[in-house]
């Protein structure tokens, strides 16, 4: 779920597209990822438990009350709250402030630790299997830096030019965390060193899972396929296949299958007389993300990868 403006829950009119908003709203909340944006002059929250999350805020101030603290996030700064923490908000900005949450779905954060505990090779014998950590995270005020803010600031300019993918921003969440824990426990290895340090024959493996996962996603090529669909058909967790996939392929698995989409878009127009709509319907896309895909600069190969592929020796 991504909204680009901050919902003023109590104080919403009694209509019907306000009580469908809010019904779709507490469905969702607290059990999906989520980013709650939006330039307010008060924005007011009351006390709530919630899931894990990291805040940030441009021209202005946004406070938290957490614990009978009062925290001040302003543009120099972020702040991590733990999930399951209770927690009350302010905004009050005369000139408008920009606010920026990331709301984690439970449990994330746990799984993500325990694979990064869990080397590759190991991770290949086991399959799927999810062995949960446990993660806490500093929750003082720390100033932006090189290992987190970039990721944060991809994930808001996005937001902003209008992305609302929520595969995107399943993998967005997962690379940000790994940052996050990274920085919360300095000696935590960076996957991609352990991808490129691997065996041979640990590599070909993993090769050899990340071509079943692109064979899942031909297949699957009309359907909404998830990450947790596609890490399944190659029989890794999302995090080590999401990592694996991005260090052998430059892209992560949502934009392959992106272009995979706008490939085959591409070669049934060339090949037969069905309308952008019923192309659309046949590749997985609405009809404005295919005239957006097919709009784009088709100069630059998106990857080797789309190359007739040698098989696993």
């Amino acid at each position: 779920m991504i909204l680009t403006e901050l919902p003023d829950l109590p104080h919403v009119p009694t209509t019907p597209r306000a009580v469908a908003f809010r019904r779709d709203f507490y469905r969702r909340w607290g059990r999906e990822n989520c980013i709650v944006s939006g330039t307010s002059r008060r924005a007011e929250y009351g006390l709530f438990r919630q899931t894990l999350s990291i805040k940030c805020v441009a021209h202005g101030n946004e406070t938290y009350f957490v614990d009978r603290r009062r925290v001040t996030v302003s543009d120099e700064t972020f702040l991590i709250l733990n999930e399951g923490r209770e927690y009350a908000s302010s905004l009050i900005s005369p000139a408008g402030a920009y606010s920026f949450s990331i709301f984690f779905r439970p449990g994330l954060a746990q799984e993500i630790l325990g694979d990064v505990r869990r080397p590759l090779r190991v991770a290949l014998d086991d399959g799927p299997r999810v062995r949960p950590g446990a993660m806490e995270f500093d929750e003082s005020l720390q100033h932006h830096h090189s290992r987190i803010t970039p990721v944060l600031r991809f994930i808001q300019r996005s937001v902003v030019a209008g992305v609302r993918d929520e595969s995107w921003l399943e993998e967005q969440c997962q690379f940000l965390l790994e940052r996050m824990i990274m920085t919360q426990r300095p000696g935590t290895p960076m996957f991609a060193v352990e991808y490129v340090n691997a065996r041979r024959p640990q590599r070909k493996e993993v090769k050899r899972r990340l071509n079943w996962a692109i064979d899942f996603m031909h297949a699957h090529l009309a359907e909404e396929v998830t990450l947790a669909n596609i890490a399944v058909a190659a029989r890794l967790s999302r995090f080590h296949f999401l990592r694996a996939f991005q260090s052998e392929h430059g892209l992560t698995p949502r934009e392959f299958l992106r272009e995979l989409r706008r490939r085959r878009a591409l070669a049934l127009l060339d090949s037969t007389t069905l309308n952008v709509s019923e192309i659309a319907t046949k590749v997985g896309m609405s009809r404005t993300a295919l005239w957006r895909a097919l709009q784009a600069d088709a100069d630059e190969p998106a990857c080797a990868v789309f190359l007739p592929r040698a098989g696993v020796s």
